[in-house]
């Protein structure tokens, strides 16, 4: 299954237009970065005197939904995933978590801002913004298109999202 860089829905084949979007990018990611498994969790490496890598290191999504794992699950799978990510070089990580089918909240949605807190505190991540605060309008989304412009080409689809959430590495 590959899973659309610009909304995060999953599609079948290599369509060249999303079909629930309408991006015509070409894009499409497969919903592991690197086609294996990585042993050891992101939070076990630090990016203590790294640089930040702005526009020029790579965005990546990653869908830590798909196929409805619980919270220890899709938590593990997300550490396991930014890893993959800082090692093929990427700056910024959109992950799709979705926000619980009753609409007003899941459990991995819930548990994700604590998970990456502590990230952020033994600084395995720079930082993160959950998807509905992603917004030209608001400090955090603006500070964020300014580091990654090309995070306006996504507005349509990833402004106010609160299914997704953007991880700096």
């Amino acid at each position: 299954m590959n899973i659309c860089s610009v909304c995060g829905n999953e599609i079948e084949g290599y369509p060249a237009v999303c079909p629930y979007c309408g991006s015509n990018s070409g894009t499409v990611t497969t919903g592991m970065i690197s086609g294996r498994a990585s042993s050891a969790p992101a939070s076990a490496r630090s990016t203590k005197g790294r640089k930040p890598s702005g526009s020029g290191g790579g965005i990546i999504t990653v869908n830590i939904e798909s196929g409805m794992p619980d919270v220890a699950q899709a938590l593990a799978q997300l550490d396991i995933r930014l890893g993959d990510a800082r090692r093929q070089g990427a700056a910024l990580v959109r992950v799709i978590h979705g926000w619980g089918s009753t609409g007003s909240g899941g459990r991995i949605k819930a548990a994700l801002p604590s998970h990456l807190a502590g990230l952020k505190r033994r600084r395995a991540i720079r930082g993160f913004v959950p998807g509905d605060q992603f917004s030209i309008s608001t400090r955090q989304g603006a500070a964020l298109i300014d580091r990654y412009p090309v995070l306006k080409e996504s507005m349509q689809t990833d402004r106010k999202n609160p299914g997704i959430t953007f991880i700096e590495l």
